[in-house]
């Protein structure tokens, strides 16, 4: 009975080892900061519509205007809006995008119709016109934040 009982107790400890450690892995890769939750706290990155800031902050979400069509890699953002009139800036920040974040939801302006296919195998979630405003969409927006 004793040998049993330190046998299990020895079963015990290791096991507790090997969970521990594990555990411990996972959390210095970023295990919980890497999930989805972490990425909407990341907030939307903009290019090319400065204006548009306000208006995201108005209906309560974060974000960062780029001024180049460079990629930050600080850390996951929810969504790129693409916003420039320079359809091939969008695209490659679009495929920087992808690239560094496979999971991010891109938004993109494209100016020149024979490019929408070229966008949408980059793997834009929705297609902007030259002059289609981005208000619909702010709204949409504002209603799933509240």
């Amino acid at each position: 009975m004793t040998i049993l009982l330190a046998a299990t107790t020895i079963g015990l400890l290791i096991l507790g080892y090997f969970v521990m450690r594990r555990l411990d892995d996972f959390i210095e890769r970023g295990g919980i900061l890497d999930s989805p939750q972490g990425r909407a706290n990341q907030g939307i990155l903009i290019y090319g519509a400065p204006e548009v800031e306000e208006k995201i902050y108005k209906i309560g979400m974060k974000c960062k205007i780029l001024t180049d069509p460079i990629f930050p890699e600080d850390g996951l953002y929810s969504a790129l809006f693409a916003l420039s009139q320079d359809d091939r800036s969008n695209l490659a920040l679009c495929h920087m995008a992808r690239q560094a974040d496979p999971g991010i939801t891109m938004i993109a302006r494209c100016s020149a119709p024979n490019l929408q296919g070229v966008f949408e195998a980059m793997g834009v979630s929705r297609l902007l016109g030259s002059e289609e405003s981005v208000a619909p969409l702010l709204a949409e927006l504002g209603g799933v934040s509240r």
